[in-house]
């Protein structure tokens, strides 16, 4: 754990960024009040009378995978929500988990174990890993709150650039996975 302090008005890209300290490492830095740069101004903020109770995350049950409604009820989760919950999917419980432990782990490296990883350009079709913070537009007033590794579906060629921490249980789950991008 890092001794050093984050200000409100310290200028946070430098060591959350290009040092990959990433957020957690702000958070690591006994983190006494939140950085100016990540919070939302109270005009951007999620109004909660606008919320449908009614409504909740789709959830997309493949145990009919066949089944021509799966890719109709996928299509409609992702033109009105921009995402979904799967179920029976028959990925095992335990792959899942140990995927979880390995992204803990990789979050846990020291930074500069992480930079190795660092990109700040992603490209839509790169299978190389990418480690990233506070992900988003350059000119974003504020900053997101949260670290992410990338670990692209074409490993044949480039898995062996992937951390070992994360190497062998994506590529585990990627077995598992991939079967399921006919339905997509």
């Amino acid at each position: 754990m890092s001794s050093s302090k984050v200000k409100p008005n310290d200028d946070i890209l430098d060591f959350v960024i290009k040092k990959a300290n990433g957020l957690k490492g702000i958070a690591d830095t006994s983190l006494e009040i939140i950085p100016n740069q990540c919070i939302q101004p109270k005009e951007q903020r999620l109004d909660k009378s606008q919320i449908d109770n009614q409504e909740s995350i789709p959830t997309i049950d493949l145990s009919n995978f066949d089944d021509l409604n799966v890719e109709k009820s996928i299509q409609e989760a992702t033109s009105k929500w921009d995402f979904f919950q799967i179920i029976n999917h028959g990925i095992p419980i335990e792959v899942l988990e140990d995927m979880k432990e390995a992204g803990h782990k990789f979050f846990e490296l020291p930074a500069k174990e992480k930079v190795k990883y660092y990109k700040e350009n992603v490209g839509a079709h790169e299978s190389v890993l990418m480690y990233w913070s506070v992900f988003g537009e350059k000119d974003e007033k504020v900053l997101e709150w949260r670290d992410s590794i990338r670990h692209g579906c074409n490993p044949q060629n480039e898995s062996n650039l992937w951390p070992p921490q994360t190497r062998n249980q994506v590529l585990k789950y990627q077995k598992w996975a991939t079967p399921l991008l006919k339905c997509c």
